[in-house]
């Protein structure tokens, strides 16, 4: 029996005297309840953490399969989205995710209302648009009160434009009254096209005068049963009480017609106006606000570069350009993998004691044709479909031990793919890799996800096994979900956790994150296993965790991934 301490979810500390295998991550969880997702946007798909139905059992299993299901059960008087907050996010992916968070309501079969808090990053394909969002779903109470944001005052009534949470309600309650008749109305996202240019040029000012323009434009020239809301920063969501196709139709290009057709004079000059729009019609796209609008906005996106400047939301149209750039993709991991463009990037991950790089995380990157550099996210989830995954992996190694081998100082951690793991060809040329550079072993970390290793520990045991017998070291990436029991940790031989970044970006406001990561670094600690803290975003978090004991802190407060631009340019500390 070892006595530890267990920090409570107010933020104080309780000596307790338990045996260690009694407090595993899934009773952390449960104890604040709160629950890991990833969300596919492409695909719809959702994945939950293995606590899922303790913390979200009041809600069907159905509701819990998809980002579409699940969005059903949000309440209809909530203001935003998890779609909507990261659509109309300001903030950019620039290689470590852009954090995202809200709160809302859930609604129950029974009726009863859950209140939660949304908090996490969602990550960029090579155009710069949200494809995976990956978060902690936390429940701070039952039979509460509609969260709302942004409040419910219309305080541009007078000129027309109702409130968000206005709109929102409006929506809905055609949508109740359509059960019936079957009525279709039409939800419009339009949005002014080059606004961060006008901002650049000709100032806030005057980017200020074209938004108050064109929501002039708008709300005179819709008719008295429609309504028109302020959406976020120069997009306007607009409610078409008629939505028969053909009506639409003219009636959108009817407003782009009447809000483009005369420059908007500012201080520095008359501006040109250019508005994009996307449509869906319901009850065909959505039978409530909230599906509504991300249909409209999934359509808003579509019309990007169309000369009509619009464009109806079609299924099969977003799926096709999925397929098409599904296929696009995997041509360009071909191409790159045969033209030497595959590159890494170096994040340090920083010792909490002395501040200085313990290792670096080689992180994947790849050269487009015209010299940019793309991120993971454009190119991973379509490498793991398509086969292709195992050649980057192998890519990947080589180019870190040959930078290791340059820099007999350099410590780095490689992520490996389950099915790099599984192949049963790849121990032996891993092997074979390493020998041809000497002294790198001992200096290299393996990367393997908790999911992955979980759902295939008994084949990874083995191979694991293989790895820690070349000398080198395993570390559990994303760890606190829940899947993973401590036991589990000393089977697979795991020497480093990194505890999972959608708890850490948050323990600075949040004291049930503060318990579960002091938590884990207690436990961690008393079995010999070293900790990683991720999303390191400010100075704040920083100072807790080296209080807490984490041995390292990885994130952009501390460092980006860069790739670096003369040989021998990291210097990494032991």
């Amino acid at each position: 029996m070892n006595t530890i301490t267990i920090p409570d979810a107010a933020g104080g500390w309780e000596a307790q005297s338990r045996g260690l295998g009694q407090t595993e991550p899934r009773d952390i969880l449960n104890s604040i309840r709160a629950v890991l997702y990833t969300w596919d946007m492409v695909s719809d798909a959702l994945s939950w953490g293995a606590n899922v139905r303790d913390v979200l059992g009041a809600l069907p299993a159905a509701a819990l399969l998809s980002e579409a299901a699940f969005t059903a059960s949000v309440s209809a008087d909530c203001v935003m989205t998890r779609y909507q907050a990261i659509k109309t996010s300001s903030m950019r992916d620039v290689g470590a995710g852009a954090p995202y968070r809200l709160a809302y309501n859930l609604k129950t079969p029974a009726g009863a209302q859950i209140a939660v808090e949304d908090v996490g990053r969602w990550f960029a394909d090579e155009r710069g648009r949200p494809v995976r969002a990956h978060g902690v779903l936390r429940v701070t109470g039952e039979d509460a009160a509609s969260p709302s944001a942004t409040g419910d005052f219309d305080e541009n009534a007078e000129r027309g434009i109702c409130s968000r949470p206005r709109m929102v309600r409006a929506i809905n309650d055609l949508c109740q009254e359509g059960q019936g008749r079957r009525a279709p109305f039409a939800v419009v996202v339009a949005g002014i096209e080059g606004l961060p240019e006008i901002n650049l040029r000709d100032g806030y000012d005057a980017a200020d005068l074209v938004i108050s323009a064109v929501a002039r434009r708008l709300a005179e020239n819709l008719r008295g049963t429609d309504l028109l809301a302020r959406y976020i920063g120069g997009k306007f969501a607009i409610l078409l009480s008629s939505g028969e196709t053909e009506q639409v139709d003219v009636a959108v290009r009817r407003l782009i017609r009447l809000t483009t057709q005369d420059l908007v004079p500012t201080h520095t000059r008359a501006i040109p106006v250019r508005l994009r729009a996307g449509v869906a019609i319901a009850p065909n796209h959505g039978r409530n606000a909230h599906r509504l609008l991300q249909r409209a906005e999934e359509a808003f996106d579509l019309a990007a570069g169309r000369p009509e400047g619009f464009a109806v939301y079609k299924a099969d149209a977003s799926l096709a350009e999925a397929r098409r750039g599904a296929v696009t993709a995997a041509d360009e991991i071909v191409a790159a993998l045969n033209e030497r463009r595959i590159l890494l990037a170096y994040q340090p991950v920083i010792s909490a004691k002395t501040g200085r790089a313990g290792f670096y995380e080689a992180l994947l990157r790849v050269r487009r044709d015209d010299g940019t550099i793309a991120l993971p996210a454009a190119y991973l989830p379509i490498a793991e479909k398509s086969g292709l995954v195992v050649q980057l992996d192998h890519r990947v190694c080589e180019l870190a031990f040959a930078r290791m081998a340059a820099e007999p100082e350099l410590r780095l951690s490689v992520n490996l793919s389950v099915a790099t793991l599984q192949d049963p060809d790849w121990p032996d040329r891993f092997a074979m890799t390493l020998k041809r550079t000497p002294g790198v072993a001992s200096r290299l970390i393996v990367e393997i996800i908790e999911t992955i290793a979980v759902a295939n520990l008994d084949s990874l045991t083995g191979v694991l096994a293989q790895i820690k017998a070349l000398g080198v070291r395993i570390a559990m990436d994303d760890f606190g979900s829940g899947h993973t029991s401590f036991r589990n940790l000393r089977r697979l031989g795991i020497d480093i956790v990194k505890i999972d970044g959608a708890f850490v970006q948050n323990v600075a406001r949040s004291a049930d994150d503060r318990f579960f990561v002091r938590t884990l670094a207690e436990l961690a600690r008393h079995l010999g296993i070293e900790t990683v803290a991720e999303w390191v975003e400010d100075a704040e978090t920083q100072k807790a965790l080296q209080g807490w004991g984490i041995d390292y802190l990885q994130g952009y407060h501390l460092g980006p991934a860069e790739v670096p631009q003369e040989p021998l340019l990291l210097k990494a500390s032991a």
